[in-house]
């Protein structure tokens, strides 16, 4: 009797060690993905703002006046607006609007610096893959990898509207090759 009870009780001591491994490995791989994830955000944050740091944004005001909350002609016109009295909703003698011509000065300024985005971001992104790749640690390979595809989707968004379709066509296969070469060269 006494044998049977030493037996299960190494039993039991066994089981509750293996659990207590089990609660551990997966202690460490929530860690593990956690600092993965982190590392992503981080990464397509810093790089984003970097470019807004060294490459400013266009701001709408450098290019067209504020001018919807002026409410009479004269300082419309004053402002450097246009005095819209006959699209007027009703009730209202009329609005304040830009000027057609300052829109196409700063939609340019904005595909030139999306352009920038979409460059930097493409080759920030790729360099990230390239270097998760090759890492042997695995929460920095991951979170690198994925924050290098985050990067790439962040570029190609910001540029995506200015983009004619063969260029998009070109952009997906481009992004489709390398996904592909990574996955036969790289994860064997």
């Amino acid at each position: 009797f006494k044998h049977e009870y030493l037996v299960l009780l190494l039993y039991i001591k066994t089981l509750q060690n293996y659990y207590k491994l089990v609660h551990y490995y997966k202690s460490m791989n929530f860690k593990h993905n956690l600092l993965a994830i982190a590392i992503a955000i981080i990464l397509a944050f810093f790089v984003g703002y970097g470019i807004e740091v060294f490459h400013d944004s266009p701001e709408r005001t450098d290019f067209c006046p504020e001018v919807y909350e002026v409410i009479d002609e004269k300082a419309c016109m004053e402002a450097g607006g246009i005095w819209n009295a006959d699209h007027a909703p009703k009730g209202e003698r009329g609005f304040c609007s830009n000027k057609i011509q300052c829109h196409k000065p700063y939609e340019d300024a904005r595909e030139s610096h999306d352009k920038v985005v979409f460059i930097v971001s493409l080759i920030a992104g790729v360099i990230a893959i390239l270097i998760g790749m090759n890492l042997k640690h695995d929460s920095i390979s991951r979170g690198l990898s994925i924050g290098g595809v985050f990067l790439l989707l962040y570029g190609t968004m910001r540029y995506w509207t200015h983009a004619n379709d063969i260029l998009k066509f070109v952009l997906l296969g481009i992004a489709l090759a390398i996904l592909l070469w990574i996955g036969i060269k790289k994860l064997k």
